[in-house]
Formats: structure tokens, sequence, C-alpha cells
């Protein structure tokens, strides 16, 4: 007698994928403040689908895998931000991620948007 495996079954789509536009084309520009403080310049696209709240954006420093990541509040009601709170550093360059997660009006979170950017010491 031979015992076999049922037939493979079809994976069911998530319903949540795709429920929240996804953050398209982020890019950043880096330039200075008027007090010579490095500014970072985010923006993005997306493809409005009616389900959107907000968006969340975090930065990691000094992290080579990108992965710890501190909130920047508030979140940002239209696809740019302007981060002008970067600490300084003393290394000769140093890299900066920045994340960006799409909340939906069902508080739903999208795909994020993640760029890393290298910063370098400015002389004095």
């Amino acid at each position: 007698m031979l015992y076999g495996c049922d037939k493979p079954k079809e994976l069911i789509t998530p319903t949540h994928i795709g429920r929240v536009p996804e953050v398209k084309n982020l890019n950043a520009r880096i330039d200075t403040t008027k007090t010579g403080k490095y500014l970072v310049l985010l923006n993005w696209e997306y493809d409005d689908n009616g389900n959107l709240r907000e968006w969340e954006v975090y930065r990691a420093l000094r992290d080579t895998a990108g992965g710890n990541y501190s909130f920047l509040q508030p979140p940002v009601k239209v696809p740019s931000y302007a981060d002008s709170t970067i600490p300084s550093f003393g290394e000769d360059s140093i890299w900066v991620y920045y994340k960006v997660i799409p909340v939906g009006n069902d508080r739903f979170l999208g795909k994020p948007g993640i760029i890393r950017l290298t910063l370098f010491r400015k002389s004095k």
C-alpha cells in the first residue's frame, strides 16, 4: 500500500498587501542650515488609493545594517521630510539610513522605503 501527500494548495494572498500606498522613488538631497548643521531633504512619490493617513519617518545613525532606527516626530502628511537634527560626529564619515513607512487610514502599515546616505565630516 502506498501513501502520498495531498496536492499542494494555492497560497492565499494576504489582504493587507497593497492595502496602503507604497513609497516610491525615495530620494534625498543634502544641504546645510543657516547655522551650518546638516539638512537632509527627503522626497518620495506614491500612488494614492484613498487609504493613506500619514507617513512615519525613522533614522538610523552609524549603523552598518540600518536596523537601529529612531522615530522622527511628528508623522508627516505630505511626501517630504526635512531633517536638521543630525548630531555632530567625530568620524570622517557616517552612514545615515532613513525609513519612510506609509500608514493607512485603517492603521495598516505599508511597505517602507529605505535610503542610505553617507555624510562626511565638515572641515573647520
